[in-house]
């Protein structure tokens, strides 16, 4: 070849299993060599993948001399992989038809190359390692001067090849090639056992072993064959040689027990029935003392292939969220790799300025893959194949890769000036929106979108570590926020829970101003017998502990109508309440004890100390959770207490929260969501310290929490103890929020199908109870006063009033006896089934009473 002309590279056979392997390697040199493939067949996608690697097809037959010479001629190496692979192993197999066809194109297709073939060319031929099939006796590490035993015609017509090209008088390297495995793009070759094999493995099936698997083969991945013909291709001083291209020995046996150990499942059965020999090995000392290394395991490719042609797991959820993976970070930054199922034609650069919006629509065919490489953004979504599905927000970060499947809403609201790489597989011509592209639904609008803008929380408030979304509950109204009339509009609001994996905290996405929750309360604890119950035992067991005396002052947050107040001053101690609610703070006063109409803050706390100055025992029932600045009360709360003064709280309990499935205790006054876990690294820098917690049976389980000042105060074993249980139950661990979620989703499908069948035989269905709670899961599963037709409650500020969300009327129990049969009661206050079931059986005799989860 002259050097100012570009070289030219022929493949024969180029779209088969080893040909488009060797293509690929060459697909890098494309740019500055001619690169031809010719194959009698054409699979249009492997075609496809030519031209895109600059590599020039033409489908010619080998046999067809006149059209072959063209390209052979022009050749300065001729890579010739043309054959028929399709062979029999045994002389029962041998079809005589077949048999001819195979000699054809094997020995006469060769023959017409070398015919062609300039004397300045090269031609690497593949022969294979059955050219030794008529060995007698097991051998092992033969060399390449080992004379050939061929019996099959298969194997007698490679062997007549290599002589052919031998005496040919032309530039010639031969490779001798072992049982050829891997997974090469849509030609992957299922006849040969390395493949058939990882094929089994991937599909859990059986392995036969034939004779116990004692027959020995030597194995060679394709990626290292392609390699192999190159290397010895280009290397201008490897000529007139043969070589053995293999990697690794193993006996049928061995090759499967390797499969075994990468997939339990599959079985290996034991077949008495003989093969032709016991196998041979063949060495490759000769070509790896020339410098060839091989790269790849019969192992490595099992596990490569098992995966691709494993199921791929479907997106269950709206939208996948994945971090990238197998990063290598060094000095100069970090390489971070996100691996692709599927086949992308386009990437899209997309800017978006802070504060605007994108989205409002679904693809009905694509899945849209977003690479989010700077800023911030929400994604809201709603599952468009599912009729029950509520609207879900997550919080997309910077180095997120966001796939959301067909049929899925979505929208994106910026937070941060952004940019993102649309990942596109499928139609993106614009003249066609609305058709197969991109179809518009209004997700959301501007009044949405600026609320999440205004509200969204983008770190844990606990520790300020990043989130992790797990459960949607929906766009829901406030639980407690009651409406007067039906089909009053209502503020909706995100109820989506997510989990800090840095310190295993949960908490809300949005935050609600608490004025708009707090202002003007329904909810009285003192109308639960249970709740008195549980407040007047504490309040006995608090003075006794902490031995409190008549001049001991406890200054209780959230007090409510005074539930806890009351208790505690008749036992003769100074009590404080501290309650936003200005209605019921009215009502808590009116009864004589002492009530603070505010937020706690470090106004009401300046106001305490003047008047009483520090207080011994500071409580909160299940209002920490209440606050997005918990670490200023926190702050507030150290300031009001003495040196050794103590601050006690329940919280409802989320372990409970997540073995029960009570998640309709979710709602938007309580934005935290605690275990010990996220308590402990809560207080760990504070001037406070954790040193008891103790299970306690309100709200579906609440962990009740001692902290104090007196740091030197002996640890209880409790919480060891609770350390020990929550980790057991891995609530450090983001798989168990996303098992809940799951778990959640069921409890939703089981119960609309309750109320379904219930509902259609023209049963009457009520309610009993209108908690926050009722609030949650009615308008998470969707059901109104279309399927409970009012319900009942013992808050006599409820009555009249109607559910957020449901239009379903809430009803003073007197009534009860005027209306018509009833049949279902549900119990929408679940946490009192028993007392309400006990109360209301006598005047309901026949009536049954469920729950909706």
């Amino acid at each position: 070849m002259n050097n100012s002309e570009m070289q030219n590279i022929l493949i024969t056979g180029g779209l088969g299993y080893i040909g488009m392997e060797l293509a690929k390697l060459y697909s890098g040199k494309s740019r500055k060599i001619n690169v031809t493939v010719i194959d009698n067949n054409y699979y249009s996608q492997r075609v496809a993948q030519l031209k895109r690697w600059n590599i020039k097809f033409k489908q010619i037959d080998i046999l067809d001399n006149d059209n072959l010479s063209e390209y052979v001629e022009q050749a300065d190496i001729v890579y010739h992989l043309a054959g028929i692979t399709d062979v029999p192993t045994v002389k029962d197999e041998s079809i005589t038809s077949h048999e001819k066809n195979i000699y054809n194109v094997g020995v006469i297709g060769t023959r017409n190359i070398l015919n062609s073939l300039s004397n300045d060319s090269k031609i690497v031929f593949p022969s294979t390692h059955v050219i030794f099939e008529g060995l007698k006796t097991t051998e092992k590490n033969i060399k390449e001067n080992r004379k050939p035993l061929p019996v099959l015609n298969y194997s007698k017509g490679k062997y007549q090849s290599e002589q052919d090209i031998s005496k040919s008088g032309k530039n010639y390297v031969i490779l001798r090639l072992g049982s050829v495995y891997g997974n090469s793009y849509d030609s992957t070759r299922f006849n040969i056992m390395g493949n058939i094999f990882s094929k089994i493995t991937a599909e859990n099936g059986q392995i036969s072993l034939f004779s116990s698997g004692e027959q020995l083969k030597s194995m060679v991945s394709v990626f290292d064959v392609a390699r192999a013909f190159m290397f010895v291709g280009e290397k201008n001083e490897i000529t007139n040689e043969i070589f053995n291209c293999v990697n690794e020995q193993y006996t049928i046996k061995q090759a499967a027990d390797i499969c075994k150990k990468i997939n339990k499942n599959i079985s290996i059965r034991k077949i008495d029935k003989k093969v032709p020999n016991k196998g041979y090995s063949l060495s490759n000392k000769k070509i790896k003392d020339l410098g060839f290394n091989f790269l790849y395991s019969f192992k490595n490719s099992v596990e490569d292939f098992s995966n691709s042609l494993s199921d791929v797991d479907k997106i269950l959820d709206n939208e996948l969220v994945e971090i990238g993976k197998d990063n290598f970070i060094d000095d100069r930054g970090i390489i971070s790799n996100f691996y692709v199922d599927d086949t992308i034609n386009m990437i899209g650069y997309v800017e978006s300025k802070k504060n605007t919006v994108r989205g409002n629509h679904y693809h009905p065919v694509q899945t849209q893959k977003c690479l989010l490489i700077k800023g911030k953004y929400i994604s809201v979504t709603k599952d468009l194949l599912e009729p029950t599905s509520v609207i879900e927000t997550r919080l997309i970060s910077e180095g997120d890769l966001s796939t959301i499947p067909p049929n899925v809403a979505h929208t994106m609201v910026f937070l941060e000036d952004s940019i993102f790489l649309n990942l596109v597989n499928g139609e993106r011509e614009h003249e066609n929106y609305g058709m197969t592209h991109t179809l518009k639904y209004d997700l959301i609008n501007k009044n949405l979108s600026e609320l999440l803008i205004n509200t969204y929380k983008t770190e844990c408030r606990v520790c300020g570590g990043g989130l992790n979304h797990y459960l949607s509950l929906g766009l829901s109204p406030l639980a407690n926020n009651l409406n007067d009339k039906k089909n009053n509009p209502n503020d909706l609001y995100p109820l989506d829970l997510n989990f800090c994996n840095k310190c295993s905290n949960s908490q809300l996405s949005v935050v609600v101003p608490p004025e708009k929750m707090f202002n003007n309360y329904l909810y009285l604890s003192s109308t639960s017998e249970k709740f008195k119950k549980h407040f007047e035992n504490f309040a006995k067991e608090l003075k006794k502990e902490l031995n409190l005396k008549k001049n001991s002052i406890v200054v209780d947050i959230g007090s409510n109508d005074g539930i806890f107040l009351e208790p505690i001053t008749k036992l003769g101690i100074k009590a404080i309440g501290v309650e936003p609610a200005k209605n019921v703070s009215r009502i808590a006063n009116s009864r004589g004890l002492e009530t603070l109409g505010e937020y706690f803050n470090e106004n009401t706390v300046k106001k305490i100390k003047k008047k009483h100055g520090n207080i011994d025992v500071i409580t909160a029932f299940n209002v920490f959770a209440h606050s997005d600045g918990l670490k200023e009360i926190l702050d507030n709360v150290t300031k009001l207490l003495k040196k050794d003064g103590e601050f006690i709280f329940e919280i409802q309990y989320l372990l409970k929260t997540i073995k029960d499935l009570t998640f309709d205790n979710i709602y938007h006054e309580h934005v935290n969501y605690w275990c010990l876990l996220s308590i402990l690294h809560f207080f760990k820098n504070s001037e406070m310290k954790v040193y008891k917690v103790k299970e306690v049976d309100t709200h579906g389980g609440s962990l009740r929490v001692y902290t104090t000042k007196n740091k030197n105060k002996r640890l209880h074993k409790s919480v060891n103890e609770y350390i020990k249980i929550e980790k057991k139950n891995k609530l450090d661990s983001f798989e168990t929020y996303k098992k809940f979620a799951s778990e959640v989703e069921n409890v939703k499908q089981e119960s609309l199908n309750k109320i379904k069948n219930i509902i259609s035989d023209n049963k009457v269905v009520v309610g009993y109870g209108a908690p926050a709670k009722a609030t949650t899961i009615l308008n998470y599963f969707g059901l109104s006063d279309n399927e409970i037709e009012f319900t009942f409650d013992d808050n006599s500020l409820k009555h009249n009033k109607i559910i957020p969300g449901t239009n379903i009327k809430i009803l003073q129990p007197e009534n009860l006896s005027n209306l018509k049969k009833i049949d279902y009661i549900i119990v929408l206050a679940w946490n009192f089934y028993d007392q309400i079931k006990e109360k209301m059986q006598p005047v309901l005799p026949d009536v049954k009473f469920i729950k909706l989860k």
